[in-house]
């Protein structure tokens, strides 16, 4: 099943000896649900500063994973209590990065929903702070 949908998306990261950073972005994107997995993809756009990049959050129960192919390459796979390495390719080189989910939850299915995903990041060995993506997903009206 595919359908296209609005997504509200909410970004904060706390990164060590800052004031908490909030980002918002609505924009259109398309579930689709499959296997008993969910996946919700949307197209960046300037205000991320990532145009030319797609971004597929794809949910597999208790386990989370973050495409984005185009300009930016990076996968990072979310699980509570787990540590994924993965590479950030910024299309300048790549950097190390280290994931370790603290919390996520959803309830995202047909009829959207909402997923939240925090984790703490490190970068090149080095903690950096904790990121946390809210997404509210409804079905777009025709």
């Amino acid at each position: 099943m595919e359908k296209e949908v609005l997504l509200t998306i909410t970004g904060t990261q706390r990164f060590d000896g800052d004031e908490p950073e909030t980002t918002g972005l609505v924009t259109e994107g398309v579930m689709r649900c499959e296997d008993g997995a969910v996946e919700l993809s949307y197209d960046e756009t300037e205000l991320t500063g990532l145009t030319g990049t797609r971004t597929t959050f794809r949910i597999e129960g208790a386990r989370v994973i973050l495409t984005r192919t185009g300009k930016l390459e990076s996968r990072m796979v979310f699980a509570v209590g787990q540590e994924e390495q993965s590479l950030y390719d910024i299309g300048y080189g790549a950097l190390l990065i280290c994931v370790r989910a603290s919390s996520i939850r959803s309830n995202v299915g047909e009829n959207g929903g909402t997923l939240q995903v925090a984790y703490d990041i490190s970068i090149e060995e080095e903690s950096v702070g904790e990121i946390e993506y809210r997404i509210e997903v409804k079905p777009k009206r025709k």
